[in-house]
Parts: C-alpha cells; sequence; structure tokens
C-alpha cells in the first residue's frame, strides 16, 4: 500500500456512535480481489489476534476489506506504533492519528499490550522539542487510561538526545510490564508506587535523573546503558526484587537498599562509572576537600554502597576491573562467579 503523505482526523461523536476518519490512509490502496471472503469467517478473537500483529496504520486499513472488518482494529487487544519518519510532516502528523487510535477504541476497550517504537528525525529549532515531548508524554497516560498491562515505549531522536517524560508517576492497576528506552526520568516518574501490579520494568539507553526509584512490587528489573549522576548517588528501593540485571551503565553507581527475594543478578561494571574520588579512592576517603567524597552518599553501616543491596542474592554474576572489585567487595561474598 501506498505510504500516507497528509493525515487530518474529524471525530464526531453522537449519544449512538463514534466515527473515526483517516481518509489518507487509503490513498493508492489497489481494489479489493473478486471472491469468497474465508477470513471473515474466522472467530472474532482470531481476527484481533491479526490485527495485533500488525502496525496500527495497516490495522485500521483493514476496515475498508469488508463491512465486517469496519470495526475491527478498534477491539484488537494490541496495538504497535512504528515510525514517524514514514510519515510527511514526521512526528506532527503521526501524533494526530495515535491520538485519534487511542480515543476510538471501541467502548473504552482495554489494551493487553501496546508498543511505540519510534524513530523522530527532529530537523527543527530547540523550541519544536518540547511539543514533541508533549506528544509522546500525552500518548503514553493515554494507553494508560486503557488499562494497558503491557506498555513498551522506545524511541531514537536524531540529532541524539533523550524524550523527557513528565515529572510525574505514572498511574495505573493494571500495568504490570513496563520497557522504556531513550527516555530521560525524573523523580516522579521512577516513583512506581502508584502502580501495584508492576512486576517487569526495563530501562535501556536512558538518562535516569533522578535519585530515587522506587516499586514495592517490582520482582524483575534490567538497567542497560543508561546514564546515572555523576556527583549525586541514586538510591533504588525494591524490596519485592526477584531478578536483576545491571549491564554497562555509567555514572556514579547507585545505593542498593536491601533485596530479600532476590534470586539471581547480573551485574557489569565497565570504566564508565564516576566513583574514584580526586585521591584515587573508591569509598570515602575521609578529606574534606575531596570532591567525590562530598557527595559519596553510603550510610555509615555500608560496607560497599551497591554490593551491600545483593547480600542476600543467591546466584550473583560479577564483571568489573579488578580494582574496583578489590576495593569495594565486601566480605559476605565468598562464592560468586567473577569476570
Amino acid at each position: 500500500m501506498a505510504k500516507c503523505r497528509h493525515y487530518r482526523a474529524r471525530h464526531v461523536t453522537s449519544t449512538h456512535t463514534t466515527s473515526v476518519h483517516f481518509p489518507h490512509l487509503f490513498a493508492g490502496a489497489p481494489p479489493m480481489a473478486s471472491g469468497a471472503d474465508r477470513i471473515s469467517d474466522l472467530p472474532e478473537g482470531v481476527l484481533h489476534h491479526i490485527l495485533s500483529l500488525l502496525p496500527a496504520q495497516d490495522a485500521v486499513r483493514t476496515c475498508v476489506l469488508a463491512q465486517s472488518w469496519r470495526h475491527h482494529w478498534r477491539s484488537a487487544p494490541a496495538v504497535r506504533f512504528a515510525g514517524c519518519t514514514g510519515w510527511a510532516g514526521g512526528v506532527y502528523t503521526f501524533g494526530p492519528f495515535v491520538d485519534g487510535l487511542l480515543r476510538a477504541r471501541r467502548g473504552g476497550a482495554p489494551l493487553d499490550s501496546c508498543d511505540f517504537d519510534l524513530d523522530v528525525d527532529l530537523d527543527l529549532g530547540r523550541y519544536d522539542v518540547p511539543k514533541m515531548e508533549r506528544h509522546v508524554n500525552g500518548w503514553i497516560r493515554r494507553a494508560l487510561r486503557r488499562q494497558v498491562r503491557d506498555l513498551r515505549f522506545r524511541v531514537s531522536v536524531t540529532p541524539r538526545l533523550p524524550c523527557a517524560l513528565e515529572d510525574r508517576p505514572l498511574a495505573s492497576e493494571h500495568l504490570t510490564r513496563l520497557e522504556l528506552v531513550g527516555v530521560k526520568g525524573n523523580a516522579g516518574v521512577l516513583d512506581f508506587s502508584c502502580c501495584p501490579a508492576l512486576e517487569d520494568l526495563r530501562m535501556e539507553d536512558c538518562d535516569v535523573g533522578s535519585t530515587e526509584m522506587h516499586s514495592p512490587s517490582l520482582k524483575r528489573l534490567k538497567i542497560r546503558y543508561c546514564l546515572f549522576y555523576c556527583n549525586f548517588r541514586t538510591g533504588m528501593s525494591f524490596p519485592s526484587l526477584v531478578s536483576f540485571e545491571f549491564i554497562t551503565n555509567a555514572g556514579r553507581v547507585p545505593m542498593l537498599e536491601s533485596m530479600p527475594s532476590l534470586e539471581t543478578a547480573t551485574v557489569r561494571f565497565d570504566h564508565f562509572y564516576d566513583d574514584r574520588c580526586s585521591n584515587g579512592r573508591l569509598d570515602d576517603c575521609g578529606d574534606a576537600s575531596c570532591y567525590g567524597c562530598l557527595y559519596y552518599y553510603a550510610p555509615d553501616d555500608y560496607d560497599c554502597v551497591f554490593l551491600e543491596g545483593l547480600a542476600e542474592v543467591t546466584d550473583l554474576t560479577l564483571s568489573a576491573y579488578p580494582d574496583l572489585v578489590c576495593l569495594q567487595l565486601p566480605p559476605m561474598f565468598s562464592v560468586m562467579e567473577l569476570y
């Protein structure tokens, strides 16, 4: 099918029907072939599953296949938004399409999963970046209102910069899995106390942007290639965590609170950490004039700000430079896999 060149949405609501029009999604589409329509005879659940596998714009286009297909896309249990670069006008034409589709969900049909996989080319001035961020933050909030259980949000912006999330907590009683890629967090959005069902969190290539991360319910956490503050230490509180991966992140190593249910942990420190003070120490050197130790932020009873929180883990895989391990490895670790 031909790529969409333009977009204009019209949303009309009455007491009986809701109609949403995406007129240019169908430009250049070939006419329907004649013959028996066997696909329409499939159970509705199977049709919805098929639509869930399609990019959102292709799922909407199926409404022209037959009268019986007119509204199937509005009840599909999964929605996959991909692109921005394939749309004339980029995020400014793609955005209204996303807004219109999420509003048009039939009868407030809940979402099992919502997947945003966005490549945004911002050939724009600095005043246009907040407009883009308002769009994407609105999409996340609207997906949560649709009771999404599995939310994946990946954004890659050219020129390279993280997409800033709103500084307020995500609130959902239904969200169980969240994946964030290419975003900038903050203290509000990384406090998951208002997501009591959240069990799986993945962050990759993100700017953490907070001195606190918290979730009482989280069981699985993966943080890869993310940037932490270099002068302030981030405290992480995940008392229900069972599985933890912390791979090749940059900035100051976070301080972990106790995780008594932790079974497996995979940790890799490369040379990007910012914990060595001006006197070359990885712990508090005691020099009052040392800028690095001024912001060490470790409780007096902690032998190690990071590994202390892993003291109760059953299976630990640790990869780090030898000096980091020798100086910071607390005595409670007697058996481990070390690279």
